[in-house]
């Protein structure tokens, strides 16, 4: 084995474990915050006509009577497996709740993604050629203005112009994959816009800084003192070096989408994650609760590692630290 392959597979192993111990210490610290906030998972099951004995009795049913830690140790167990518990409220494994509205957050989370890479760049890329200018400052006052709006405010005004002004939504119309995609990706069109324009805004400014930057580096000046058109340098070596700290940004934008979620699918009334987290509050549904955190927490470190791979495969300066 090489010497860069030894240092890529130790770089890869160092980042697994950080993530690994992340996800452990989270997951810990919010079993342990639920544990200690008020509210009884054995009384709310069982209603306030149940006696003392009749709490206590499922309270041992359900192991809430040992000790934190134990508790927590045996619900990672089963989280590894794959079983994260039985809903309070539902009544039914915790996994298939997750899994059944996961194609809402999932699928509005990609279609957001997509959108903030194929707006944000181009125009962060234009920007960036001529700063100063009017385009530049044309998308700036936009980028300000969209990235200081709150998602709902967004919400609430896609909706109004879509459904008032065009016609063409229906509050609450949503269709599963499985029914018809077509009309699925129709339903998270606009949700997904609702989510994707402050990140478009963000991603766009930060691109912007990255490119300018670039093109003041040195080697640009001696690459257009070699005869290299602009196009070529823009392409060749400005955008391949401002990708380096792109792949950082686009993972909190992702990680930003998800978090950004919970708010659009009240807004929307879409049955995803969102709503079932909120839910899973409200009835102090503390398996449903500590699983979602767990998803949401897993998802957002292994976001976070592929960045830091991808960052360290395209520049080798960030493994040698």
């Amino acid at each position: 084995m090489s010497q860069n392959s030894r240092q890529n597979l130790r770089y890869a192993i160092a980042k697994l474990i950080e993530l690994l111990a992340t996800l452990l210490l989270v997951s810990f610290f919010t079993f342990a915050a639920f544990s200690i906030i008020p509210g009884d998972a054995a009384q709310i099951m069982l209603g306030p006509d149940a006696s003392p004995s009749q709490v206590e009795a499922l309270r041992m049913q359900l192991g809430l009577d040992r000790p934190v830690v134990l508790q927590y140790l045996s619900w990672l167990g089963g989280a590894l497996t794959g079983n994260l518990g039985n809903s309070v409220a539902y009544h039914v494994p915790v996994i298939s709740l997750i899994t059944q509205r996961l194609p809402v957050t999932l699928g509005m989370s990609v279609m957001a993604l997509c959108l903030v890479i194929v707006i944000s760049y181009p125009l962060a890329v234009i920007s960036a050629r001529r700063p100063g200018h009017i385009p530049d400052q044309i998308f700036s006052v936009l980028g300000h203005v969209l990235f200081a709006v709150p998602p709902f405010i967004l919400s609430l005004l896609l909706i109004v112009f879509a459904s008032k002004v065009l016609g063409i939504f229906t509050l609450g119309n949503y269709v599963g994959p499985e029914v018809n995609f077509g009309a699925y990706a129709a339903s998270l069109f606009l949700p997904s816009v609702a989510i994707a324009l402050p990140k478009i805004a963000m991603t766009f400014k930060f691109m912007r800084s990255a490119i300018i930057e670039q093109n003041a580096s040195d080697y640009v000046r001696t690459s257009k003192s070699h005869g290299l058109s602009d196009l070529r340098i823009l392409f060749r070596h400005v955008l391949p070096n401002s990708n380096v700290s792109s792949a950082t940004i686009i993972s909190l934008v992702l990680s930003d989408i998800l978090g950004g979620s919970i708010i659009v699918e009240q807004v929307f009334n879409l049955p995803g994650l969102g709503r079932l987290l909120l839910a899973a509050i409200s009835r102090r549904d503390f398996p449903l609760l500590s699983g979602m955190v767990f998803y949401l927490a897993l998802i957002t470190v292994i976001l976070y590692f592929l960045a830091d791979i991808c960052a360290g495969l395209m520049d080798p300066r960030i493994r040698l630290k």
